[in-house]
């Protein structure tokens, strides 16, 4: 575990939830939840798409959200009960892979599987193998839906394309996550085809800060989130990522709020962050 996820973990998880609710609630929609009544909110963290889910499916929906992490979870309560539909839902401390295993065993799967950022290689080893385990947990019928931020592939340092590219490989190389092959972050659509589901696709829900305080989530998103790891990744792996030391003190400069060459406080600043939702269906039958 680095640094950056051991402090301002709450920070994180606020920041975050705020700056992708209107992705999460357009991906939410594109499930299409109507009359879906048992629903799972695979690693919940701070409740981010639990409000989301249980308004879409309505008030004879229930969802339950697990989290391996206890710590978290009274984020998740308080935003479901500020939400007004805490009544919708149940959170628990739990293994994911049990929760999956035993709706698949008692026969009782889940009509909708929701999981943001948490089917990928820097939480199993084996991502394709959680998907078929959650494909087994459906209902015939039953849709999962897996939305990812799709960090790595979001504009954070406009002007600055070396810096950004490498700042990735840093980042990946901190998280010592593979950057391809069959447990790559960006095959989710793969992994639910494996896993025998059908009408596989991709949505994109973009998230735009231009100008960037016009969205009062943006700042705080990059400031608690994205700055945070990056400027880390790239002090302990930028040189391995290729990067001169010059370099990588022009990347913290850029990435260190208050410094005179903070990227955030420059004329035309903008981020894009193309955030995915890839979604399979299992067989009626």
């Amino acid at each position: 575990m680095t640094d950056v996820q051991e402090n301002g973990l709450v920070s994180y998880l606020l920041a975050n939830r705020a700056f992708v609710a209107p992705a999460v609630e357009q991906a939410v929609g594109a499930m299409d939840l109507t009359g879906r009544t048992r629903l799972l909110d695979a690693g919940t963290g701070a409740g981010g798409g639990l409000v989301a889910l249980a308004r879409a499916a309505g008030p004879r929906a229930r969802v339950l959200a697990v989290d391996r992490n206890p710590d978290v979870l009274a984020l998740a309560r308080e935003h479901a009960q500020a939400e007004g539909v805490s009544d919708r839902v149940e959170v628990r401390a739990a293994d994911l892979v049990e929760v999956l295993d035993e709706a698949a065993d008692s026969g009782e799967g889940f009509d909708a599987i929701w999981a943001s950022d948490v089917v990928w290689p820097g939480n199993f080893d084996d991502p394709g193998a959680l998907v078929a385990r959650a494909a087994h947990a459906l209902s015939p019928g039953g849709v999962l839906g897996l939305f990812t931020s799709n960090y790595y592939q979001a504009m954070f340092l406009p002007g600055h394309s070396r810096l950004e590219r490498a700042a990735r490989t840093a980042s990946e190389l901190n998280w010592g996550i593979p950057s391809g092959g069959p447990a790559h972050y960006e095959r989710h659509a793969a992994w639910l085809t494996a896993a025998g589901l059908l009408d596989v696709r991709v949505s994109v829900f973009a998230r735009v800060g231009s100008p960037v305080d016009a969205d009062p989530s943006v700042r705080p998103y990059l400031e608690n989130a994205v700055w945070p790891e990056l400027r880390e990744s790239v002090v302990k792996r930028g040189t391995d990522a290729g990067l001169t030391r010059d370099e990588v003190a022009e990347a913290e400069r850029l990435m260190t709020p208050g410094h005179p060459d903070y990227i955030v406080d420059s004329a035309g600043y903008y981020m894009v962050h193309p955030t995915l939702l890839a979604l399979g269906r299992r067989s009626s039958d």
